[in-house]
Formats: C-alpha cells, structure tokens, sequence
C-alpha cells in the first residue's frame, strides 16, 4: 500500500471513529452521510525541507543543538529541549522517520503542544509521541513496553484516555515490540484527529490515545540527552473539526 492510499484508509478510520459518537450516528450511517475531503487535499508535504531549518522555531535548545548533514535533521540532545513548528496544527497525519545514534537514547515529538516550555521543566505541556532506543528500558530498569510507541500527555495535561493504559495513569503502551535497534531507521505515522491520536510503528498501528482538554497546537521535536536522527517529517494536514477555546495551545 503506497503512502496516498495509506492516508486514504487512516483519515477515514479516524473520521469514522470521533464522528459517529458525536452525531450520534452508527458507523454505516456515519459512512453513508460524511464527506472527505478532495484527492487534491491528500496529499503530504514536508516539515523538514531537507535542507534547513526553516519552519521551526528554537524554544529552549541552542544553535548547536540542531543541524541538517547529507539531508538530515540531527540533533546532539544537549541541551534537553524542543524547537516547534512556525505555526499550530489541528487535525492532520505525521509521517516521520528516525534513528537514535547511541544506545539507551531517548526522544519524541511532541503534538498538540505549548509552543514555551512547562514552567521549570525544558518540555512543553502536549501530548509525546515518544521515540526511545531499543536498549532503553534494560539501561532504565523499565518495562520494555516503553520503548516501542509510548503515548502519554506530558507536563500536566489532564483528560486523557488511553488505549492500552500503562501503570501510570493516563499513559498508553503499545500493544506490539516493533522499534529497531540503535542506528537502524523507524517510520512512525502519527494520525491527530479531534483530540484521538493514533501511532504506527513501522507499518502497524499498535498504540492510541484520546485528549478530551487538547486539540490543536504546536509540533515539537525533542533534544532528550542523546544524538537522534530524523530524515523524514512529513504532515498531511486534515479539515478541522469542532473545538472550543480552552483545546488550543496558546499562540506565541
């Protein structure tokens, strides 16, 4: 399945999945009586240009900490922080390739989030999409479900509903081991629909979860103490959806 049809299948499962419950609908109505959008709109473009950082903002990192080589986006996790995109993003699909550099790594983007970081922490109140090397869990004496798509909301995010809840509240572990191992390359496809998150992990959705308190916001990859590499961010942006006030991030 190329990436157009892939995007075809996960906005309408998605669409499928938060617009019955809201209209009250059953699933074969919901089908029957929405529309989605035109070919033309499913389409992907990139974040990462290959070249620059153009369309991110540094928030807490430095100018060393972010740089692009041989059309990569590589960071040295020092210090620990986040950059953002220019603007926020509602509803829409990720496509984002990356590779930790050292065993025991540790990163993720953040969706949905703050575009300054939480108070004394160097992380932005959102929802993680964490990306972790397969060696963490052993060197961090955790469950090893945490490396392979964990899904939480990060600096006081409340409201939240996960699939597959983990020991800690409010967090979702993957149903699936599917990350490689340091240096290898992972594709994870990110889909952010009205407040429900949905994670892929090399070519299988595994792992998801819902924000009833966010619903737009800034993208944020993250410097987390260790080199990380990504040579893909791509965003499929989606129609928005019904939201109040309070589920934007503010705008900075």
């Amino acid at each position: 399945m190329n990436r157009k049809e892939f995007a075809k299948q996960a906005l309408m499962a998605s669409a499928m999945a938060t617009a019955a419950p809201v209209m009250g609908l059953s699933p074969s109505n919901a089908k029957e009586q929405s529309s989605f959008p035109d070919e033309a709109m499913l389409s992907f473009r990139p974040l990462f240009n290959g070249k620059d950082l153009s369309g991110f903002v540094d928030v807490n990192t430095s100018e060393d900490t972010w740089w692009v080589e041989d059309g990569i986006l590589k960071a040295t996790g020092h210090p620990i922080g986040v950059m953002r995109t220019e603007k926020q993003y509602q509803n829409f699909i990720l496509d984002i390739e990356w590779r930790h550099m050292e065993p025991g790594g540790n990163s993720g983007v953040f969706v949905w989030a703050n575009g300054t970081q939480h108070e004394d922490n160097p992380y932005p109140k959102g929802m993680e999409v964490q990306m972790l090397d397969t060696q963490w869990a052993e060197i961090n004496d955790r469950p090893v479900e945490y490396v392979h798509g964990h899904l939480f909301p990060a600096m006081g995010l409340e409201g939240t509903i996960p699939d597959n809840p983990s020991e800690i509240e409010g967090r979702s572990y993957a149903l699936e081991n599917r990350v490689n191992g340091t240096g290898e390359w992972n594709r994870y496809l990110v889909v952010c629909v009205d407040g429900t998150l949905k994670l892929a992990v090399n070519g299988k959705f595994v792992n998801g979860i819902r924000s009833t308190k966010r619903k737009k916001g800034y993208i944020c990859p993250e410097s987390e103490g260790a080199e990380v590499h990504f040579r893909k961010i791509d965003i499929m942006e989606l129609p928005g959806g019904v939201i109040e006030p309070d589920q934007a991030a503010p705008v900075v």
